[in-house]
């Protein structure tokens, strides 16, 4: 299999966790990608340009990081990471938002370097904040086992404070960033963090 990925993407990092989270990291050739420069071989993997993309060894492109990992847990490989039952996919999908919010965000200050104080910038880090406050109300239900919820959870926290250092974020959600503490030493945590 050939992941095609950015260092930074949150999308990425969630395919990422999971292969490493299921020992398959070492089955899957890693692909560092500038999404906006167009490389052939990355946008025959996904004409959307964007990350994470992967090729499976059959040659089939998977494309957009649910997707991907509803492959990878089709497949039969271990642990299952989108289990859990709907409390857990619903952590998720807020942590996702939060997450989402925040690469918008990021696209937008390409366009406009004013982005953050007009009202979709506004409405960004509103659900960047919100968003965090809900995931950090519900997520002692859902962080056991480490599966989707717990990854999506660590990676919407750990790029806030990438993207964003100015600000609290782990003030916001104090028993997600307790969590974050705990599996630092994690093998999908430590080996993933953004660097930019």
């Amino acid at each position: 299999m050939k992941l095609y990925a950015n260092p930074t993407s949150p999308f990425v990092r969630l395919v990422r966790m999971a292969l490493i989270e299921k020992g398959l990291n070492t089955a899957v050739e890693t692909t560092f990608v500038d999404a906006w420069a167009d490389d052939a071989a990355f946008l025959d993997a996904n004409p959307a340009g964007r990350v994470p993309a992967l090729v499976a060894d059959d040659g089939t492109r998977l494309t957009e990081a649910l997707l991907i990992l509803a492959h990878l847990d089709a497949a039969g490989t271990t642990p299952a990471l989108l289990a859990g039952g709907p409390a857990a996919l619903s952590a998720a999908g807020v942590a996702i938002g939060v997450f989402d919010a925040a690469v918008a965000v990021i696209i937008g200050r390409k366009s406009a370097p004013d982005f953050d104080a007009g009202l979709v910038g506004q409405k960004r880090f509103r659900t960047m904040r919100e968003g965090l406050r809900r995931l950090d109300a519900i997520f002692e239900t859902v962080q056991e086992p480490f599966g989707l919820a717990g990854i999506a959870a660590v990676t919407a926290l750990d790029y806030l404070v990438f993207r964003f250092p100015d600000r609290d974020w782990r003030s916001l959600c104090p028993k997600v960033a307790a969590f974050r503490d705990a599996q630092a030493d994690r093998p999908s945590v430590r080996d993933t963090v953004p660097r930019g």
